[in-house]
């Protein structure tokens, strides 16, 4: 490897240090076929990378220093098409965007702003955030593992059957009668969707009364049951009644949808025990800290039983 494809891998590496903010390191570099190579500094690749290497100062402000790792964390608040930018491109704003913090924030601590009650009332907020997402950080990626992924695949969705699904329009009455017109209408040859956005109630009648593909379990059951004995072009022979009126029913399509694979569905499996771990964690510390909650008026709002019997907000 030429010591110009080493500053290119070097300068690649930096990149992903910043969009991905991995402020602890940069990876090593591939050897050449020679078994070795030169890097940025001029010495092996394979060497340890010194402090100093892995989270260069790149600016100071009345001394205080800027590191590599301040940008990184900057660019965590970027859109994701710009994180995408190359480095060269990303690290001027984002130093400048830098600098600018720090002269600010020392201005106002020259101006004794720190001081004021009401900002260290904020300030110490915003440090609670901070060790809020840092405690969440620690604790919930523990359990959302690939197996407890997987688990959770099986249980859901392994050996489940293709679902049945109908694509529907439906045209929204006020009455049974003015329903029963529409069908008279229908048996003489008018188009379902014109009707549909000339006199339904429901606001998708704009799109002719569409309500899409859906499942049977989606829908209100009087509903399901009258569009899940319908093959496709076949209209409800009589109207069907709930609380928001008459409804002329139409199916347009029936489909069987398999289950999805692991794959398919993986990251939002993530996002599921993600959440699952929070409320977790959020519980397991409710549990162990004495909680009170009051009115406006100051009385302690009145707990309920399970609360009152040591089930987690007051010990």
């Amino acid at each position: 490897m030429s010591l110009q494809r080493g500053f290119q891998t070097f300068s690649r590496l930096r990149l992903a240090a910043v969009v991905l903010v991995c402020s602890a390191g940069i990876a090593q570099a591939q050897p050449n076929q020679a078994g070795s190579a030169a890097a940025p500094g001029g010495g092996p690749v394979g060497r340890a990378l010194t402090g100093a290497e892995r989270d260069p100062v790149i600016g100071s402000v009345d001394g205080r220093l800027i590191y590599l790792s301040d940008l990184a964390r900057l660019s965590r608040t970027l859109p994701e098409s710009m994180r995408n930018l190359p480095f060269d491109t990303l690290m001027p704003p984002l130093l400048d965007r830098m600098i600018d913090h720090e002269v600010l924030a020392m201005t106002a601590r020259r101006a004794g702003l720190d001081r004021r009650p009401d900002i260290q009332r904020e300030m110490r907020a915003a440090a609670d955030m901070v060790l809020e997402s840092a405690f969440l950080a620690e604790v919930a990626p523990a359990k959302v593992t690939d197996g407890a992924i997987e688990a959770r695949y099986n249980r859901l969705y392994a050996n489940r059957p293709a679902t049945d699904q109908v694509r529907a329009r439906h045209i929204l009455v006020g009455t049974e009668q003015e329903a029963k017109a529409v069908l008279a209408d229908l048996k003489k040859g008018a188009d379902f969707a014109t009707l549909a956005r000339a006199l339904s109630k429901d606001p998708d009648g704009r799109t002719g009364g569409d309500l899409g593909f859906f499942r049977r379990d989606q829908v209100w059951p009087g509903f399901a049951d009258a569009a899940f004995t319908l093959q496709p072009g076949q209209i409800a022979p009589t109207p069907v009644h709930n609380e928001f009126g008459w409804h002329v029913l139409k199916v347009e399509e029936r489909r069987l949808v398999a289950p999805p694979t692991l794959s398919e569905i993986r990251e939002q499996l993530r996002q599921q025990l993600t959440a699952q771990a929070v409320q977790e964690a959020i519980q397991e510390a409710r549990s162990q800290m004495i909680v009170h909650k009051f009115n406006l008026d100051g009385s302690e709002i009145e707990l309920s039983p399970q609360l009152r019997s040591g089930g987690g907000e007051q010990r």
